[in-house]
């Protein structure tokens, strides 16, 4: 009788235990917020992407004439630069029941600096804006890797990207041109 309660009480330890340790942490929650709209964003699945953000940036995503018009040479070129971007988290803890928090992850985008001698030499030439998109093989520029650092709030029971602009510039290249207009790097 004894030995049956022995092994009872070890089975309940062990349920107890399997319990507490799926349990996922804030910090790892709020990693597959961020990973989920990086992914979704890179796939173009808008609708995807919008589950991730906090509720008042949903409508900043949706940009209707740029999804029905993903044919035009200068909206496949941000097309085929937003999927080739690549990401890995870095850093970051996020201390369970906080409300808010910052993971960094290196973000590796094409660079659209290393394109801009051409395109100056094409406009020098008199090209149109459609014949220098065109002209761009994405394939072959130039790869750039940053270290961001991306803001998460919780909403409701979940975690949220807080600032998806920025993670947006960044992978599709422009984010090293807003620190140049800013005055940063």
């Amino acid at each position: 009788m004894k030995k049956k309660l022995l092994w009872i009480a070890l089975a309940m330890m062990m349920l107890v235990a399997l319990g507490a340790c799926s349990k996922k942490s804030d910090t790892d929650l709020a990693k597959e917020s961020v990973e989920g709209f990086m992914t979704a964003l890179g796939e173009l699945k808008i609708d995807d992407a919008q589950k991730y953000v906090l509720e008042k940036d949903k409508d900043a995503l949706k940009d209707d004439d740029f999804m029905k018009e993903m044919d035009k040479p200068e909206n496949k070129f941000f097309v085929d630069i937003l999927k080739s971007a690549k990401f890995e988290f870095k850093s970051g803890e996020i201390k369970d029941g906080a409300e808010e928090g910052k993971l960094v992850y290196a973000i590796t985008a094409k660079d659209m600096m290393s394109i801009i001698s051409q395109s100056m030499d094409d406009i020098l030439a008199g090209k149109s804006e459609e014949e220098i998109m065109a002209g761009i093989d994405v394939s072959k520029m130039e790869e750039k890797t940053k270290d961001v650092e991306i803001e998460v709030k919780k909403e409701g029971d979940s975690w949220k990207v807080a600032d998806p602009e920025t993670i947006m510039m960044e992978m599709s290249g422009v984010g090293g041109m807003a620190d140049l207009m800013e005055g940063g790097e």
